[in-house]
């Protein structure tokens, strides 16, 4: 008397098959779209962590620098100079 399968009943393409049963690939649709969520977070997690690029750049200025007073290339003033500089 009452149709019950409706969409909220859990019918055909109602809430208890969530993009199941749907054509010959059954559940294909719900596992990209897992996926999909868990590669969102996963960017916007990683979004959130700060990298240490700069930290490696400037350490490497200061050891290009070093190796430079070391081979002679610049003074010990030029060298002080260009450190208070990179120090920064």
């Amino acid at each position: 008397m009452w149709n019950c399968n409706g969409w909220m009943g859990g019918g055909p393409y109602g809430i208890g098959n969530f993009f199941m049963g749907i054509g010959p690939f059954e559940g294909l649709l719900s596992l990209l779209l897992f996926v999909l969520v868990i590669y969102l977070l996963f960017k916007i997690v990683r979004s959130l962590i700060p990298t240490s690029k700069a930290t490696s750049d400037k350490n490497d200025s200061l050891r290009i620098l070093k190796n430079r007073l070391a081979k002679g290339e610049i003074t010990q003033e030029e060298y002080s100079r260009m450190y208070e500089i990179l120090k920064i």
